[in-house]
This record gives C-alpha cells, structure tokens and sequence, in this order.
C-alpha cells in the first residue's frame, strides 16, 4: 500500500516538535498564502527575516538574471564579494569594519567568537540567559537553557550569563563580571528579540560599554534579527551610543532571498585572525546569496524603508497601547501575554503572530501599510 506524503514527511523528515498545521505553497508582499489559498497577513515575515516583503521583483530578477560563476572557491578573487562588503560597512555609522563571510546568523555568531578569543585570549563569554545567538553548541552555550543541557550534556563553563528582568541588577552583575579582566566578550542584541523584545535601557549600555573598554573585553553586538531597518534605524545599536568591536548580521540581509551572513569586525580586531585557516566557510557568501543581498541593500535603500519602518512602528505602537503596553522600536515589537493561545486565535482569524516567554512579538515587514496595522491590530485586541 502506498503511503501518504504525510507519512513519508514524518518518516524522513525530523521534527523536533509538532509543526503548525499549516502548508504553505505560495507568499507575496506581506503574505503568506496556505495550500487552501487563504492569505495570512505576516506579522513574523520568518522572524525577522523577510524586511523588504515577499515576491519583490528587484530582488528576484536580479537573482533570475545572474551571469556569474555557480561556485567559487573561498580563496579565490571574486569582485562581488568586495562590492558587497563595501556596501555592508558604508551602512555602519563610522563606515569602519572588516567582513567575514557567513552563510547565516549562528555561523556569524561562532565567527565573533573566534576572533574575540584571537584577540584578547581569553575563554570566557557573557550573555543573557535563556536568550538566543544560534544552534550550534558554542551559540547554545552563551544561553544556557536546562533543557539544552539536560540532552547535550553540561556545557562549558567558560560561558557565563547574567539575568534580565531587574536591568539594575543586570547592569551589577554585568559591571562585576567583566570587571575581573577574564571575559573575552560580552554578546548581546541590542533588543533581546528572543526573550520577546526585550529593550535594555541606556544607562546598561553605557556601563557595559565602559567597563568592556576599561578590561580590553569586546562587546559583540548580534543584528541577526534587529538589523537592515528592523527597528527603524539600519541597526539596532544606533538606538543607544554603543560602539561595538563586532557586529552579526544574517536574516534581513537578503530579507530571504539568499542564505547569507556576516560577521563585521572593526579593523584592528579582525586582524588578530591574520594566521592560516583562521576561518573557512564553504558556501559563506555564495554568488546567488550575495546577488540577492546586494539587490536587498539596493531596495532598502531606494525605497528608504528603514524611515518607513520607524514611522510606521510609531503607528503600530499607538494603536497597540489601546490595549497592551508594548515595548520596542520600529517593527520590533514585543508585549506580554494575557492568557495563552492568542498566536493560535490570530492564525485562524488571518493574522501570523509570534508568541515567546509569555510574550507576543511582532515583526512585520518594513514596507507594512497604516491599513495592514488597522487589520492586524483589530484582530490582536480581540484574541490577546
């Protein structure tokens, strides 16, 4: 008897916890289109990822009409790499950086890891607990999470991490333990997307900022999520007077078109991975992924969407203050949860939400229109 695509599905592809009963066959602009035809306005855009919206066609053409090599070996000269890399550390504030290539946001953050520990030879890191930096074991270890540990095993203890919730607490335990001079980095985002938006105040930047150059500490800064306009500036950072050693970027660098990261790092620190084979990433930077970014960088820019993004989060802010009180910038937004069950009630009323920790996120695309707000705000204040 033949079985069922279902059953093959479950038979050759792992799960790690039940999907949502949910197929998706097509999308485009800011939604999502089941396998029924019915459209889901996405409030997630794969979180965080699909900035400039679905199906822009500047974007996909521009991958469509690529004349380049399929491949090209991460030693070689290839023009485009240098094109794009130019581009990333023109976006920076101080246009000062040096790129490493990346196919994602957890290979990004391992490559920050790496050239802390090159630079000041330390082992030690400093992150929030429970947050999120990436699957590999090294990013799983910056977070520390019981049920990690419980299967993996113990991780090292050379990854600390301190508590939000109090930020004056956060704040003295940060301060302390970079203090001792033996932390080579502390990584945070600067809007903890996955502990539900999370916005840390100025005065813990500061501090952290002051003891990390006082102890020769980097401060790593993960724009994985919050950066290219997410929070309605290009990076998340510009919101504070941060000054990070390294920045990681992945998701809305391609807003999905591509399988692309980066870690950027300020000059003087990236050399400290000047020796052989300090890095190597086989597909970093893939030719049709840095077609892909280049034409997202293109469209953010000439549709000035991170502006876009910082009026309209104003927008959705005031209207969802109607009925919660939401935390964030732009369109990274986060609130707590009254009682449970209110991503489910929004799918099925059309909308696609996020909830974490207790908390609803929402982070729709930088292009969302003031009638897609009313829509999506309408359906939120009646299923939180």
């Amino acid at each position: 008897m033949k079985k069922s695509t279902t059953t093959k599905a479950k038979e050759f592809l792992f799960r790690d916890a039940p999907t949502i009963p949910l197929e998706i066959v097509d999308s485009g602009g800011r939604y999502i289109i089941d396998k029924d035809g019915k459209p889901y306005l996405d409030f997630t855009m794969g979180w965080c990822v699909g900035n400039a919206g679905w199906k822009k066609k500047a974007i996909i053409n521009a991958v469509k009409g690529f004349q380049g090599p399929d491949y090209v070996q991460p030693n070689f000269l290839y023009k485009r790499w240098d094109i794009l890399a130019e581009k990333l550390v023109c976006l920076l504030p101080h246009a000062r950086g040096t790129c490493f290539r990346a196919t994602g946001g957890t290979e990004a953050n391992e490559i920050a890891l790496k050239i802390a520990r090159a630079y000041n030879k330390r082992k030690k890191f400093l992150a929030f607990k429970g947050a999120y930096h990436g699957q590999s074991l090294a990013c799983l270890s910056l977070v520390r999470i019981p049920e990690h540990e419980e299967h993996f095993g113990t991780f090292s203890e050379d990854y600390l991490q301190i508590s939000t919730g109090d930020w004056a607490t956060a704040t003295q335990e940060a301060v302390q333990c970079i203090g001792r001079g033996n932390i080579s980095a502390f990584i945070s985002e600067p809007f903890i997307c996955n502990l539900g938006v999370l916005v840390p105040p100025q005065n813990f930047f500061d501090e952290v900022m002051e003891v990390c150059k006082k102890t020769n500490t980097l401060f790593i800064c993960d724009e994985v999520a919050t950066g290219f306009g997410r929070t309605g500036k290009w990076f998340g950072f510009e919101h504070y007077t941060l000054d990070p050693d390294i920045i990681t970027i992945a998701k809305g660098f391609s807003s999905g078109y591509g399988a692309i990261g980066a870690t950027i790092a300020k000059p003087e620190v990236a050399e400290a991975m000047r020796f052989e084979f300090s890095n190597y990433s086989t597909f970093g930077w893939h030719p049709l992924a840095v077609e892909a970014a280049i034409a997202n960088i293109n469209y953010l820019q000439k549709e000035n969407l991170p502006s876009k993004a910082k009026e309209s989060g104003v927008y959705l802010m005031k209207k969802l203050s109607a009925f919660c009180k939401p935390e964030g910038n732009g369109l990274c937004i986060g609130f707590n949860e009254p009682k449970k069950g209110t991503e489910i009630r929004c799918r099925k009323n059309g909308l696609m939400v996020s909830s974490i920790n207790n908390r609803i996120v929402l982070f729709p695309a930088l292009d969302v229109t003031k009638k897609e707000i009313d829509q999506a705000t309408e359906i939120l204040r009646k299923n939180v």
